[in-house]
C-alpha cells in the first residue's frame, strides 16, 4: 500500500499545476489507483449503485488525482486483495449488519495498522429518522453499530468528531460552491436566500460538514459521516441523480411559546451537537422531524426546500466533500 500511495502522491504533484483535460481524464478511467467497496451480499439491494463511480470519474476530470473509475469489489473483509489497495470504502446502509467474525476484525486492524483508510459513509445516523427517511441529521456520534464494531477492533480507542479546520475538508476544494461550480445558467434560479444563510452559518460552516475520526499510530486511519453516496451519482447523460432536499431550521415571532403548548403525539430524541450540548428532536413515527428545542432556550421548526437550484448545490457540495475525502486518504 506504502507504493500504490506513493505513486498517487508523486502523480498529485507533478500534476498541481493543472488538472488534465475531460479528454486526457477518460484515457486514464481504465488506470490509476483502484477503491476497494465492500458488499458483502452479492447483487444486494444499494441505495446509491452510481455514487462511487461517478465520483472517481470526476475526480479524475476535476482533480489532479489519478483513479480507476471501476471500484473492486469485496465480501469479506478476509480478501487478500484488502491489503493491496490503501482505500476502503463502506456504505453502512447497504450492508446487512455490522458484524463480522474476529478473523474479520483482526485483518481491518491489520489494514489500518498497516496505512489502509477506512471510510464509513453513513456511519453517522440519528434514530429519529427511521430507515426510510433518507440521509441522516448531522449528530457527532458514529451510529451505534459502527461504535460496537470498533469497540472490538480498537477497544482502547473511540472515535471523535474532527474540527472544522481539520484539513479533510480543504485537501483539494475549499469552502462552499459558489454558482460558476454549479454552471447554473443566467436565467436559471439561485440558491433562496433563506436556504443559503442557513447553509453558510449553521447546516455546512465553511464547506464542512459531521465527520467522526478514528486515529492509529498518530494517522487519521478511520473516517464516518452522515451518508454522503446520495450527492456523488450522475447518469449516462451526466444529470444528478437522484434529487436533494434541503432540511433547514426556521423560526419566527412568537415561535417559542406557540412550539411548547404545541399538540404532539410522537416521540423526542436528544442529538450530540458539534459543541457537546444536546439538542432534543420532536418527531412523529414514519415522518419527517418536526421540531427543535435547543440548549439555548430556542425553539425552531424543520422546514423542507426542493427545487433543482436545491438539489444542484447540494449535489455539488458532496461531490467536492467526497473528492478532498479520497484524496485525503492518498495523500495522507
Amino acid at each position: 500500500m506504502n507504493t500504490v500511495r506513493t505513486f498517487i502522491l508523486f502523480l498529485f504533484t507533478i500534476s498541481c499545476f493543472g488538472n488534465l483535460s475531460a479528454q486526457e481524464a477518460r484515457e486514464l478511467e481504465g488506470g490509476g489507483v483502484r477503491v476497494l467497496q465492500l458488499m458483502r451480499v452479492e447483487n444486494g439491494t444499494r441505495r446509491y449503485a452510481d455514487a462511487l463511480p461517478s465520483l472517481l470519474k470526476m475526480l479524475n476530470e476535476q482533480t489532479s488525482g489519478r483513479f480507476d473509475v471501476d471500484p473492486l469489489y469485496i465480501s469479506e473483509l478476509t480478501d487478500e486483495r484488502l491489503f493491496e489497495n490503501p482505500i476502503l470504502y463502506i456504505n453502512c446502509d447497504d450492508q446487512p449488519n455490522l458484524e463480522f467474525p474476529q478473523e474479520e476484525k483482526d485483518a481491518l486492524r491489520r489494514y489500518m495498522e498497516q496505512g489502509g483508510f477506512v471510510y464509513l459513509d453513513a456511519g453517522i445516523k440519528a434514530s429519529f429518522l427511521g430507515r426510510d427517511l433518507g440521509h441522516s441529521y448531522a449528530a457527532w456520534e458514529e451510529r451505534p453499530e459502527v461504535r460496537e464494531l470498533f469497540s472490538q477492533v480498537y477497544p482502547e480507542k473511540s472515535f471523535l468528531p474532527l474540527p472544522r479546520n481539520h484539513e479533510i475538508f480543504r485537501t483539494f476544494f475549499k469552502g462552499l460552491p459558489k454558482n460558476e461550480d454549479l454552471k447554473i445558467k443566467q436565467d436559471q434560479k439561485r440558491l433562496p436566500e433563506t436556504v443559503l444563510t442557513f447553509v453558510e452559518q449553521e447546516k455546512w460552516p465553511q464547506g464542512t460538514y459531521s465527520f467522526v475520526g478514528l486515529k492509529v499510530k498518530g494517522r487519521l486511519a478511520c473516517v464516518a459521516s452522515p451518508i454522503c453516496a446520495m450527492g456523488w451519482g450522475k447518469d449516462e447523460f451526466g444529470a444528478w441523480i437522484p434529487p436533494i432536499s434541503f432540511r433547514i431550521r426556521e423560526s419566527a415571532e412568537n415561535f417559542d411559546q406557540e412550539l411548547k403548548l404545541a399538540s404532539f403525539v410522537g416521540n423526542t430524541y436528544e442529538v450530540t451537537r458539534e459543541d457537546g450540548l444536546k439538542d432534543v428532536i420532536y418527531s412523529v413515527e414514519g415522518q419527517r422531524p418536526l421540531w427543535v428545542q435547543e440548549p439555548n432556550g430556542r425553539w425552531r421548526i424543520f422546514k423542507y426546500y426542493t427545487g433543482e437550484e436545491i438539489s444542484n448545490y447540494a449535489h455539488a457540495f458532496y461531490a467536492r466533500l467526497g473528492m478532498n475525502v479520497f484524496l485525503y486518504a492518498f495523500l495522507n
